[in-house]
Formats: C-alpha cells, structure tokens, sequence
C-alpha cells in the first residue's frame, strides 16, 4: 500500500486576511459578557498615552491618528492605536485528529484557514491569542502573543501542522488544563467523537468567559461511491463495521450525520455557546462572518 500523501495546507493571503479583518472589525472590537471568575484584559487610555501599535486605516478612523511616516513607507493608509480599546485573551482550539485528514483533508485546510483568519483578524484587534491542536493530546500549542509579529508565529505552525492519517483520536478536554484563564476559546472541528464532544465543551465552558464551537461538514463522508459489501474503518480507533453500500447506506450516513448535528446544536443554545455548522463547500469568509454576527446577535 502506499504511504498517505501529505496534506499541503496554504494559508489565506494577506488581500484575503487583510478583506477579512475589516469585515469582522466591529464584531470583534467589544468582548462578550464573560462568565463570573473569567479573566480578560482591558485596557483603557486618553488622548496623549501611550502608543500600542499600528494597523490599516478604516472607514470612520480619525485622520489625527493617521501615522503618516508608516503611510508613506508601507503606501498605504496606516492608523496608530492607543491603550484605549478593550482587548481580552483568546485562545483557538484546532482538532488535528485523524477524521481532519479524511477525504484528502480538505476538512483539515478548511480549518487551518478559519485558525489563520480568525488570529489575525483579532490581532489586529489588540487580543492576544494562542493555538493550540489537539488529537488524544496536546499535539502543538502557540502560547498566547499580541501583535502582527505574533500571527507570524501562528502562522508557521499553522503551515507545519500534518494531522495523522490513522489512529489520532479527538480528546478537546486535553485542551482545558492548559486554558489559564482565557476569556474567549472559539473550538474548530468536525465533533465525530462520542457524546459529540459534548462532556468536554462542559468543561471548557467551566474555563472561559465566552465559548465559540464551529463544526466542519463535509458531504463526501456520508456518500459511498462504491457499491457492495465490505468493511468500514474508524479511521481514529481503528474499529471495523460490515457495510452493505448504496443508496440507503448513504441515507443513514448522512441521517445520523445531522442527527449528531442536532444533538450538538442543542447542546450550545442551552449552555449559551455560539454555534455554528459549516458546510466547507461554502467559503469560509461567509460562515465566519455568519457566526459572527450570530454570537454578537445572539449575546
């Protein structure tokens, strides 16, 4: 047999990231109510202190504020920041398991882009943020940072990053020991585990002031082409199942599917956690942008 194919992941491009962070700007400026005993960071300035950083200028910005040497230099329009925006901690959580590599793992690249976009749209916020991936264990982690310089930081582990194509289980609950205190965890996944991941997104929300689940659907795994009998392995435990294929296999496939949905979704509207189901044929700008604007509404 031979050896899996590597999972080349290419990261959205900076006119992308760029489109994408101006969009999420106002959904992102002001943190959520956040849980009693949940830590977040706010800092607050006047005219005159001290000067954070810098980012591109957008519509409604002061003109005062308008660096004009970084203008001059990077051709075009940059704005510098002070301490005067409220800013919290923010830490995305990154399923690496051996479903993510499934169907030449284009579940994998949708997430790796959603991580991308989401760290530097909240970066250029003034959040800090950290990565981490996870299968049975912490497989990577980015400890949170603040600043562009950082996505670069993110961005190289992100590109690094191969989940394995065999045996790697989805554990999220390895993730919450090593929370410390975030005020905002946003989970990427296609929670194909037991219970739906359910159990371990009680214990995140135990960790976090404002808990964000956005669930990756792929069509090809609830459709068999092939017709017959044969056996189908878990690719994350290894279990085999005897499978008669056709058009009803497929049926149930996709019923038990949207059945786990359901479960998962109702899970988040009673616990208050913004949940969104997303469907990778369609761009990942429009589902983010869509959960967004839901967890803002929804607050």
């Amino acid at each position: 047999m031979a050896p899996p194919t590597l999972i080349r992941t290419a990261l959205p491009g900076e006119p992308e990231l760029q489109s994408f962070a101006r969009a999420a700007a106002q959904l992102l400026i002001e943190r959520q109510s956040r849980a009693p005993g949940a830590r977040a960071v706010t800092r607050r300035a006047g005219v005159g202190l001290q000067h954070f950083d810098h980012r591109d200028y957008a519509p409604g910005d002061e003109v005062r504020h308008i660096d004009w040497r970084q203008t001059a230099r990077q051709r075009r329009p940059i704005v510098r920041r002070f301490e005067s925006e409220s800013v919290s901690d923010w830490t995305l959580l990154l399923d690496a398991s051996s479903s993510m590599a499934a169907h030449g793992g284009t579940k994998w690249r949708a997430a790796v882009c959603v991580a991308a976009a989401m760290s530097y749209a909240l970066l250029q916020l003034g959040h800090r943020v950290g990565v981490q991936a996870f299968g049975a264990r912490v497989l990577a982690e980015c400890p949170r940072g603040r600043g562009q310089q950082h996505y670069a930081a993110i961005a190289r582990q992100l590109a690094a990053l191969q989940p394995a194509h065999a045996g790697e289980r989805s554990e999220l609950g390895v993730c919450t020991r090593r929370l410390h205190g975030a005020a905002s965890v946003f989970a990427i996944s296609d929670f194909l585990a037991d219970d739906e991941m359910r159990r371990d997104l009680s214990a995140l929300l135990q960790r976090c002031g404002a808990l964000h689940v956005l669930q990756l659907s792929d069509g090809a795994e609830t459709h068999l082409r092939l017709a017959g009998d044969f056996d189908l392995v878990d690719v994350e435990t290894g279990a085999r199942m005897p499978t008669h294929a056709g058009q009803h296999a497929n049926t149930l496939a996709a019923g038990e599917r949207g059945a786990m949905t359901s479960r998962l979704r109702s899970f988040c509207a009673r616990s208050g956690v913004a949940f969104t189901d997303w469907d990778i044929a369609q761009p990942w700008q429009h589902a983010l942008l869509g959960h967004l604007v839901q967890a803002r509404t929804n607050c």
